[in-house]
């Protein structure tokens, strides 16, 4: 949906409109993203070329893209385009402020004329640095309905207003940011589990060179093959990894994996992995 709130000051009259953008920017931008994201895997880089493909197809002024932190109550900018962008990069204010915020608890975009109040208002979003704008776009990044952040654009005084089409065409661009931002976020959060694990295992193989292996029963043999898949998994593997590795499909290392857990009583893969470690199972 679409919030479009009024404003302080309307563009003057004999200011025409602008001619609305080609969605075909739109379709190339998503595609040149893409490619970028898959050959560099860096998401800052990658999120200022599509917010600065996203200014150009809205025909706007300035414009960032904020990101909710793990703790979800600060927003931090972590892509700013235009007069403001060195001043405002890396800032952070509470989720809940502000236009950003406005749109964060709606879930919906904010199509704003005219800038925002200098304070509170149940009707009218405000702002801690209220500035008088032609008038500004604030999109919720959302993927499956988890919100990760915002995106905005903006026109100076005297341009001509922005519309409901080029609030079509941010959102657009918006959810392939959503995109390409829950899948960084799920790439780390699979990194910090496998630096746990190599943590945890890289500990426990201090230990056992200080002590002897504990002996373990296991509720039956292993075989050959789940033997290498524990290994690898002792390694810090990831199953995908492990069956590229051992030139399987994915699914059947996750079988060898569940078997593993069951035969050693482990509660999970990690939880295998210090046994093995510990067992003397995996050297």
């Amino acid at each position: 949906m679409l919030q479009e709130v009024g404003a302080h000051r309307i563009a003057p009259a004999n200011i025409a409109v602008l001619a609305a953008p080609d969605e075909r920017a739109v379709l190339e931008a998503l595609a040149e993203v893409g490619v970028a994201f898959t050959n560099e895997r860096q998401l800052d880089p990658v999120l200022d070329r599509l917010l600065g493909t996203a200014l150009q197809v809205v025909r706007a002024d300035a414009g960032s893209i904020m990101l909710l932190s793990r703790e979800r109550d600060t927003l931090v900018v972590v892509a700013a385009r235009g007069p403001r962008a060195r001043t405002i990069l890396g800032t952070r204010q509470p989720a809940d402020r502000s236009v950003a915020g406005w749109a964060l608890r709606a879930g919906e975009t904010v199509l704003l004329h005219g800038g925002a109040y200098a304070g509170p208002s149940a009707s009218q979003p405000s702002s801690d640095h209220p500035r008088e704008l032609a008038s500004s776009i604030t999109v919720p990044l959302a993927l499956s309905g988890r919100l990760v952040g915002v995106m905005n654009a903006s026109r100076e005084p005297g341009a001509p207003r922005m519309d409901e089409h080029s609030a079509l065409l941010l959102e657009l661009l918006a959810n392939q940011a959503a995109i390409l931002i829950d899948s960084v976020q799920m790439l780390d959060e699979l990194q910090r589990k496998d630096q746990r694990l190599e943590q945890l295992v890289d500990q426990l193989l201090g230990e056992t060179g200080r002590r002897p292996a504990t002996s373990i029963d296991l509720l039956a043999p292993l075989t050959r093959r789940e033997q290498q898949v524990l290994e690898l998994l002792v390694d810090g593997l990831t199953n995908r990894e492990i069956a590229m590795r051992l030139v399987v499909e994915p699914d059947t290392v996750k079988d060898h994996v569940q078997s593993i857990i069951k035969k050693l009583g482990a509660t999970d893969r990690t939880h295998a992995a210090v046994i093995a470690v510990r067992g003397g199972i995996v050297s």
